[in-house]
């Protein structure tokens, strides 16, 4: 059952106030995707910057602890986990004297909030997600979990807040372990079914298994619900899902604050059961500009999809024009305006006005970011349009790109499909551009091919946290 809609005004939502924001958002080229807001329970705005949709689902990076949290929620609420659990009782077969000094008194809420005793985010001792290697054959796929034990933390549990991947990917695992099932499985019956939310593709660890702490991929509206979940105190259109108690604990600051000198300041005030306190309510939140704001003193939830590295710019820009439209006076001719102004949102897409020959062939450039597996390129005219294929391995990879329109297509190699639009066109007798968006992602690279030195960049607009292979974004693979 999705959200219920309303007008802007009807709900006390100045939606100039709205329009402002989005104006500053673009400006400010702060990236974004999509933006939901939700007031007294209905919707009142909702965009995408096109060809992002209501439809499609997008990496939600780090808002995934907040999803993988809530999983925890439930099963304490069960009395299958209790907080004080210690962490290491969950997982019997690790030998124990492969064990680091520290772990032995961490316990469930200590990794929840961010508190488990590492000084720092431990996760590189883990994995470098940056190379997408050591995943191990299929045959003898890598276990992560005897590294993340061998990572030694430095203070006693409950003592110092370090940003830590490892501790939301050990919340992971003892979910799969006692519900029998990973994160989005078990919450299938529990939250997804109940609030009428489309299941959640995941990126996973070599043997399967949800890495938590990030890879969750979520539509806008399923942000946004979550985040009224929350509000709401766990109900959801009269029926109690998740505690009273636990939003209660969740949502509140646990112990020492983050000492990141550097720390913007609405990353400073204190941090939940994976949500982040702010100067309005508490929000959980991912890279390149995911947001889940939950705006208790105005009944008021935000949901965001970006790709932008400044993120408090956009909660900045929440602060200056959101936050004080709400119980403003509003109008019909505003809340049409805002209608307006979100439907025509879009990601301008490339084109070109030469012809271009019928096909051309363009090695590597030094300059190019994306992964060095790929190692050439081609351009072929299919009518008005074109077909892209880059050289991965040998193997020729190829996806339609439409002329002044998004074409959607799919990146196949290796065991994985990923989902991408692309646009672009000859725009003269030597240059070819275009530009591809991961479409289920924050992210996009471009090509800009020249005959004069056949040759072609391929550089990401910014860089993934799942490496520099496009295909390390999938979550459909061959083996699943």
């Amino acid at each position: 059952m999705s959200l219920p809609r309303s007008t802007p005004s009807a709900q006390d939502v100045d939606a100039s106030g709205l329009i402002a924001f989005v104006d500053a958002a673009e400006r400010d080229r702060l990236g974004l995707h999509s933006l939901m807001v939700v007031r007294h329970g209905h919707v009142v705005a909702e965009g995408w910057w096109r060809p992002y949709a209501a439809s499609r689902v997008h990496l939600a990076y780090s808002l995934s602890k907040t999803v993988t949290a809530t999983a925890v929620g439930f099963l304490v609420q069960e009395g299958r986990l209790s907080l004080d659990d210690r962490v290491l009782d969950h997982f019997p077969e690790v030998d124990r004297s492969a064990v680091a000094e520290g772990w032995a008194d961490v316990r469930l809420r200590h990794c929840l909030s961010m508190t488990v005793g590492h000084e720092e985010d431990a996760w590189p001792h883990v994995f470098d997600r940056m190379s997408g290697s050591d995943f191990g054959d299929a045959a003898h796929p890598s276990d992560w979990v005897p590294r993340v034990f061998a990572t030694n933390p430095t203070r006693p549990p409950g003592t110092v807040f370090a940003y830590n991947q490892v501790a939301t990917y050990l919340l992971s695992l003892v979910v799969g372990r006692v519900a029998g099932a990973g994160v989005p499985e078990m919450l299938r019956p529990r939250l997804l079914e109940p609030m009428g939310l489309p299941d959640i593709p995941w990126h996973r660890d070599p043997l399967g298994r949800e890495l938590g702490f990030t890879g969750s991929h979520l539509t806008t509206e399923a942000i946004a619900s979550i985040a009224q979940l929350y509000l709401d105190r766990g109900r959801w259109q009269g029926r109690q899902l998740l505690s009273e108690a636990w939003v209660e604990e969740a949502t509140r600051a646990f112990g020492p604050l983050n000492e990141d000198p550097g720390a913007d300041e609405d990353w400073s005030r204190g941090y939940g059961y994976s949500f982040w306190m702010q100067r309005h309510g508490y929000r959980g939140d991912g890279a390149y500009g995911q947001f889940l704001v939950v705006l208790p003193e105005h009944d008021a939830v935000v949901a965001i999809t970006a790709e932008q590295a400044r993120m408090q710019s956009t909660l900045d820009g929440l602060w200056e024009h959101v936050v004080p439209a709400m119980g403003a006076a509003g109008s019909g001719d505003s809340d049409r305006e805002l209608a307006e102004r979100l439907a025509a949102l879009e990601i301008p897409a490339m084109s070109g006005d030469a012809l271009g020959p019928e096909y051309a062939e363009f090695n590597r450039s030094d300059a190019s970011d994306l992964a060095a597996d790929y190692t050439a390129v081609s351009v072929t005219r299919d009518g008005a349009d074109h077909v892209l294929g880059l050289l991965r391995r040998g193997e020729w990879l190829r996806v339609p790109v439409g002329r002044g329109a998004w074409s959607e297509g799919r990146l196949v190699a290796g065991g994985a499909t990923l989902p991408v639009v692309s646009s672009g066109g000859w725009v003269d007798e030597d240059t070819f551009r275009a530009e591809v968006i991961a479409i289920e992602s924050p992210h996009r690279f471009r090509l800009e091919a020249r005959l004069r030195s056949s040759d072609a960049d391929l550089t990401w607009r910014m860089v993934p946290l799942t490496g520099y292979d496009p295909l390390w974004l999938a979550t459909r693979w061959a083996r699943d």
